[in-house]
């Protein structure tokens, strides 16, 4: 689950991070005891939100309420705005990043870091890697070795030591809350010396949400889901958006195998639009709907559908996918690989379709399949 940056603000409070003061507004008044120049900040279930006009700095009541209107009207990669929160203008002397995240590809505890400014860090990533320390955390946070590692950038020690602080706290935030993501983006360091955390990405793993307290401030309405988030809900699909500029859907027999389809997917250059997660006791209908979901993307130009018929029966499957597909209009490219109970009964029917399948083979062989479609 997502959490807006005040939202997550308030969980680094909790675990001693120091964080600047950031109410959300009931309209466009200064909130009590602010002063101008301040900054307002769309809170979004996005990122981007400076470059997309959803954090503007003000001087005047007249700027506030123009920035207000405009910030509320904001929308990203089809997330609505869900509020606006306002904070102080700041003395910033120097701007940080750090961050910790789940590494698929290493199956690791990841803490980046970079003192080369807070904002643009895939940019910085992909073009200047240097700048940017990748920092193992899987057995916990050493500070030694993470002093050691912060050589190359030749920064003060006082800097240095307050920055390990900063690393050791968010280290435990994120175990302790089930974190798969846990950013501060920007940890800035004001004109007296002092750090603090001015943003907050985080997002924990939904199914650690059973232990993890309420920690929604701005309720969440139905109309932040995209239409098809919204449809696969009713049908009790786990349907997730992943990269708008993705035209790859998928629709995978269980998460784990989606999530490897998904990491296969990236890992030959191909982007995900959307994880689709059918779950259990699948029956026909729904994998009618699951199919008839990832149709309806118009931002999806192929399909990977990835299933193993156990429990699960391969030819309902393919029947429900069947339907689906005869009643879209309009063509999409779908590559199948289906094993298991009553599997040649489900591959007669895709081949009827056209589907290209990858009968025996693995997962690899399934996406290099999709992308030498895609290449043709």
């Amino acid at each position: 689950m997502d959490y807006l940056e005040i939202e997550g603000k308030r969980q680094l409070e909790r675990f001693g991070i120091p964080v600047n003061e950031t109410p959300l507004m009931d309209g466009p008044a200064l909130p009590e005891g602010m002063e101008f120049p301040c900054v307002l900040k769309g809170q979004i279930l996005a990122g981007h939100r400076g470059q997309n006009g959803a954090v503007k700095v003000v001087r005047s009541q007249e700027e506030l309420e123009a920035a207000y209107e405009a910030i509320s009207h904001v929308s990203i990669n089809g997330k609505k705005m869900l509020g606006i929160a306002a904070c102080g203008f700041l003395p910033i002397a120097q701007e940080y990043y750090l961050g910790l995240t789940l590494d698929a590809g290493t199956r690791s505890i990841l803490m980046l870091f970079t003192p080369f400014g807070g904002t643009e860090i895939e940019d910085l990533a992909a073009n200047e890697p240097e700048k940017l320390l990748r920092f193992d955390c899987s057995d916990g946070f050493d500070a030694e070795e993470f002093r050691a590692a912060c050589a190359r950038f030749d920064m003060a020690d006082d800097r240095l030591e307050g920055i390990i602080v900063f690393a050791e706290k968010l280290m435990r935030a994120f175990v302790e809350l089930d974190a798969t993501t846990l950013e501060i983006n920007p940890l800035v360091a004001l004109e007296d010396g002092s750090l603090l955390a001015i943003d907050c990405k985080l997002v924990i793993d939904d199914n650690a949400l059973t232990r993890q307290g309420d920690y929604v401030i701005v309720p969440r309405g139905e109309d932040e889901l995209s239409p098809q988030e919204a449809d696969a809900r009713q049908f009790d699909l786990n349907y997730i958006e992943i990269d708008p500029e993705g035209d790859i859907g998928t629709m995978a027999g269980g998460a784990g195998i989606g999530m490897a389809t998904m990491d296969t997917v990236r890992h030959y250059g191909g982007r995900v639009n959307n994880f689709l997660d059918l779950g259990g006791g699948v029956t026909e209908e729904k994998t009618y709907q699951a199919m008839r979901i990832l149709l309806a993307n118009d931002e999806t130009k192929y399909v990977l559908v990835n299933v193993f018929g156990g429990i699960n029966n391969c030819a309902d499957m393919a029947a429900g996918i069947t339907r689906a597909y005869r009643e879209f209009v309009g063509g999409k490219t779908v590559v199948v690989k289906s094993r298991g109970f009553n599997q040649e009964q489900g591959w007669k029917m895709y081949e009827e379709l056209g589907f290209t399948q990858v009968k025996y083979g693995t997962t690899d062989e399934a996406v290099r399949a999709l992308m030498a479609l895609k290449e043709a």
